[in-house]
């Protein structure tokens, strides 16, 4: 045995110590395939733990022995397995260095998760309590390691958290040994994972050690410690995770620790964007409690000014400032926007006068990073706050316009409409800024210009010359990631001004064409991916004729891109096939047997890296890996072309339709498996293209059309049923315990478009499951709004932020397109929702939150048909009310709402009939929203239709056909002519003394090839030529509606 030991050392010393690489592999090989064979292996290394005088010895025998326990215990002699258990803890009480003393007690903890379990290690516990408790600082410090070192690996001691919790209340203010409290911390958060939420007692002790880990975090602080902050901080955010509420109390003084740390510049820069990272995380596992103790403000008057600081010149290093945005961005996206934005907006100004370049750039950044959880709010104020970001594009710092830049950006990609209509200001001052020297104010300019030219529009085509012409100088001469900038802003163009991009298309094909060549290095690929990109919004524009020519050489540098190892480039690629199936459709078949396959391989790429535990792998501050298993790490390149590639295969069945079949079912198998990603986004992708499939088979089944209710009058497709039966319970799986709001509103949405399509035949076997989520949802119980809720149970606020209002949004528009495929057979559900719904009208409700509740309520009465009298007088109230709502969109949707259930119900309602027509005549003037009158109109046509003695007809027809032909919402055409043809028909004398404006309004609506049904169209020209016969001093023949008398 000794002459084991001494081989067994002498090896471990050629692999740590030798300059020679064969050696060390040789060392390591001999180390497997001589010493590690057999169970004599453990007391050795034990024996060389506790005789060897080399430090770094000692600690690769307790690394090596730590992964050989796992591999002999069990095998090994109960008299030797005792007196290992024995040397082991006299070791560690005399070990003296901290490396090999850490890695000592992880060996302690891998015997303990097998023996005490087995309870064949009962003299541990009181091993580690005596040394815990010692007087000598050394042993206190084993002994707590050791404690946190077991919890690391095993839930053994789960059954002694009191006894422990008593232990760490006096560990954690050891009077001698920081190294005791630090560790005290790293034990406690370990132990956090393993105190269940019925355990009242311990979390109430736990949580009466939270204000002396502040403290010990704190110390750590002042000394500068950065290894020990760093482990306390991982503490604190672990603890945020948690169901348990260990932290609730606390959450308002560790809030202002924390703020004060992300502002306190004498700690060193790493330190505080630990701090201020607690902070984001706490908005989103905290947000209720943050809410309710009224914190939102102080929080952002405290993150201002750190967001004014210098930031680093490196754009991927993280600094005070660029943590403070992050913080305020998750604020805006977490909370509701009326507690944040007025908050900041007060900030924005006033550093937007302030003499110092920071505190405008600070301004700009903060307005940018505001937006993406405001939108909604700030919708009625953005012509004053684009006054702001004016002032910032002409600002005399380049840093302050640079950000103006971003802000910009962030306005383009939300408010499209608003600023394509102050485009004659914005487009100009962008151009400016494009010609500046500065590389970042061009690029930022140039990301700009992408995001406005989006949304613009026609009104692209005024701009386009110079436009066009900049862009290609640019392209010519600049270098890096503008260029490609400007490419991504070429492809904007494109997709903006359609056919008129036709006269720069041989310039651009020409440039574009060479640069899906470059391969050389990274710089090349970006440029080339986005090249790749920007062609297929480019081929949508110029059409497939003028696009033909160029297809087959660009297909293959496509598909050549997608064998060059790269994601970016791969997404790109998928991108640009399906834009080119989107224009040439069944032409784009020949081309599916070579980027199909490509397809799955993406979606079944592996994103975790593996690493073995092994010598040359990363290592923790210990010198070694304390994952028993395989490690992962997790690459999100790849989960965002799992994404693309996903979305991409949908849109190919979508637009190559029966040419696709050959690849559905492989196809389908792929998509249910990335259901259940780690990524949300790959999980909203595969559910849309699932739901793509579905109704891309049920087009192709040439179905009848189907009949609103339950028993399903007819049913699918046996392809369609088929896939239906995959699909469903694939998607309502997920759905019960999906934690992303996101994913769900997704789910939602796609239902949504797929029932309208489908009818109720793919929701009749899930109806209940469906119903119960939605309810959920209503309720604010649903897995993904966890965090609505606290300690304290719900908030009881109207407020709140604009993606939690997205989702109750998302989930009253399933709740009204299953009414409309339901029909009367809604009814027990309807019992059910409306209640939820109802509740969301009140004027202390956000105006995107009264008109879902109201337009709702209209799709419900729209779709129960007759199911809906019984709630007549529940719904009819708050029609009347929003009717004379603030907001234009209410007001639409509540004049939807009364037509639809005027129409609807079988309750006699004419005597309300003049307080309705009091309250709809003011929205036939001023109104600044076309839908407002488009949907009185609508009303109005809808109770003559049901009680024409009752409306004074003749009085109301001269301002209801002022109000025609209709602007918006061209679905109220379907009851606004059904009304004047019924009165054509039955002779109404108005009607017959204003038949020229009639027709006049007749041969308007019928000029416009999309704005009436297809039966309404024909019932119309039946009309005029029936006039034509009956009247031939109307002349019809030599007006514009003599087209259609043939």
């Amino acid at each position: 045995m000794e002459q084991y030991v001494a081989g067994l050392e002498q090896t471990l010393q050629q692999v740590l110590f030798s300059n020679d690489s064969n050696q060390i592999k040789e060392a390591t090989k001999a180390l497997n395939s001589q010493f590690f064979v057999d169970a004599n292996c453990v007391p050795a290394l034990v024996h060389i733990i506790q005789t060897s005088p080399q430090k770094e010895i000692r600690q690769l025998s307790a690394v090596e022995l730590r992964k050989q326990i796992s591999n002999w215990w069990s095998k090994m002699e109960e008299d030797v397995r005792t007196n290992v258990k024995a040397k082991l803890l006299e070791i560690i009480l005399n070990e003296q260095e901290p490396l090999p003393r850490h890695s000592t007690a992880r060996v302690i903890a891998t015997v303990g998760r097998i023996e005490i379990p087995a309870s064949t290690w009962n003299e541990l516990l009181a091993f580690l309590f005596q040394c815990s408790s010692s007087t000598n600082a050394g042993h206190r410090e084993v002994g707590v390691y050791v404690i946190y070192a077991i919890f690391e690996v095993t839930d053994a001691f789960a059954d002694n958290l009191r006894q422990l919790l008593e232990l760490f209340s006096r560990t954690i203010v050891d009077p001698d040994s920081q190294v005791v409290r630090i560790t005290t911390v790293q034990a406690l958060g370990k132990m956090a994972d393993f105190i269940d939420e019925d355990q009242k007692d311990e979390i109430a002790m736990f949580s009466e050690l939270v204000p002396h880990m502040v403290n010990v975090l704190q110390q750590c602080l002042n000394d500068s410690d950065e290894e020990s902050s760093a482990k306390c901080f991982d503490v604190f955010d672990t603890l945020l995770l948690l169901e348990v509420p260990i932290l609730s109390k606390h959450v308002q003084n560790l809030i202002q620790f924390f703020l004060n740390i992300g502002g306190n510049k004498t700690y060193e820069p790493v330190m505080r964007v630990q701090g201020l990272s607690f902070l984001m995380w706490a908005i989103v596992y905290k947000k209720t409690k943050i809410q309710r103790l009224k914190l939102v403000a102080p929080m952002i008057q405290a993150l201002m000014p750190i967001a004014a600081e210098e930031e680093p010149e490196d754009l991927d290093e993280d600094s005070p400032a660029r943590l403070a945005f992050k913080v305020i961005n998750t604020l805006a996206t977490n909370l509701p926007p009326q507690q944040v934005f007025p908050v900041a907006l007060e900030g924005i100004l006033a550093y937007m006068a302030n003499a110092d370049p920071l505190y405008r750039k600070a301004a700009m950044v903060t307005l940018a990073v505001l937006i993406e959880g405001s939108v909604d709010f700030i919708r009625p104020k953005f012509n004053d706050l684009l006054l702001v970001v004016c002032a910032g594009l002409q600002d005399p710092e380049a840093s302050v316009r640079r950000a103006a830049c971003m802000a910009l950006s962030s306005f383009a990609e939300e408010f499209d409409q608003e600023v394509a209509e102050n485009h004659a200001t914005l487009l100009p001052l962008v151009f400016n800024l494009m010609n500046e020297t500065t590389p970042e104010i061009t690029k930022q300019a140039c990301n700009a210009l992408d995001a406005i030219l989006e949304g613009l529009g026609e009104n692209i085509i005024q701009y386009l010359p110079v436009l066009m012409e900049k862009l290609l100088h640019m392209l010519d001469n600049v270098q890096g990631e503008t260029r490609a900038i400007v490419v991504a802003a070429i492809g904007s163009a494109a997709h903006a001004s359609s056919t008129e991009f036709a006269p720069y298309f041989p310039e651009v094909i020409k440039r574009l064409q060479h640069l899906m060549t470059l391969h050389a290095n990274e710089d090349e690929l970006m440029l080339r991916a986005v090249s790749t990109d920007a062609l297929g919004a480019i081929a949508a524009a110029v059409g497939k004729d003028a696009f033909r020519p160029y297809l087959n050489d660009l297909m293959n540098l496509a598909m050549e891109g997608l064998l060059l190892d790269n994601t970016r480039l791969r997404e790109c690629g998928y991108y640009f096939f399906s834009g080119i199936a989107q224009v040439f459709e069944d032409e784009f078949s020949p081309y599916l047997a070579g980027i199909v396959p490509q397809l799955i391989a993406s979606c079944q790429l592996d994103e975790n890296n593996t690493r073995f535990d092994n010598d040359n792998e990363d290592v923790d501050d210990d010198g070694e890996d304390t994952a028993e298993d395989l490690n992962y790490v997790f690459r999100s390149a790849i989960a965002d072309e799992k994404e693309v590639a996903a979305d991409t295969i949908g849109e190919f069945f979508q637009h190559t339709r029966s040419a696709f079949l050959p690849y559905v079912e492989s196809s389908v198998k792929e998509l249910i498996n990335l259901t259940t990603h780690m990524s949300d986004g790959v999980r909203k992708a595969s559910c849309g293209a699932l739901f793509n499939f579905l109704r891309t088979f049920y087009k192709l089944s040439n179905c009848d059309e189907w009949k609103a209710g339950l028993p399903v009058a007819i049913p699918l497709h046996d392809n369609v049923s088929q896939l239906n039966s995959l699909v469903m319970p694939a998607v309502l799986s997920i759905w019960e315990d999906e934690d992303d709001k996101m994913v769900v509103v997704q789910v939602c949405q796609e239902l949504v478009e797929t029932v309208k399509l489908c009818g109720p035949a793919v929701v009749a076997d899930h109806i209940t499951v469906i119903a119960e989520h939605l309810n959920l949802i209503f309720e604010k119980k649903a897995y993904c709004q966890q965090e609505l809720a606290d300690d304290e149970g719900l908030l009881d606020e109207d407020e709140q932020a604009e993606f939690d209002a997205l989702l109750i949004s998302s989930a009253s528009d399933l709740v009204g397109a299953l009414a409309a495929a339901l029909g009367e057979s809604f009814v027990p559900y309807a019992k059910v929702f409306i209640p939820h719904i109802a509740k969301y009208y009140k004027k202390s409700k956000p105006t995107s939150e009264r008109s879902m509740a109201i337009g709702c309520l209209g799709e419900i009465a729209a779709g129960m048909l007759g199911g809906v009298t019984e709630f007549t007088e529940v719904i009819f109230p708050i029609a009347l009310k929003g009717l004379s709502d603030e907001e234009p969109e209410v007001r639409s949707n509540a004049a939807y709402t009364v037509g639809a259930l005027c129409e609807n119900t079988n309750l006699d309602i004419s005597s309300q009939y003049p307080a309705l027509l009091t309250a709809l005549y003011p929205l036939f003037q001023g109104q600044n929203l076309d839908n407002v009158t488009d949907n009185a109109c609508g009303a109005v046509a809808r109770m003559i239709m049901k009680y024409p003695n009752v409306v004074p007809v003749d009085q109301v027809l001269p301002v209801f056909t002022q109000a025609l032909p209709l602007k918006r919402d061209y679905e109220e055409n379907e009851p606004v002519y059904k009304l004047i043809f019924s009165l054509i028909r039955s002779q109404n004398a108005w009607v017959f003394n204003n038949l020229p404006q009639l027709l006049t309004i007749f041969a308007e609506v019928l000029s416009k090839q999309d704005e009436l049904k297809p039966h309404t169209r024909q019932e119309m020209i039946e009309i005029v030529k029936a006039l034509n016969s009956q009247f031939p001093a109307l002349n019809i023949s030599a007006s514009p509606l003599g087209a259609y008398l043939q």
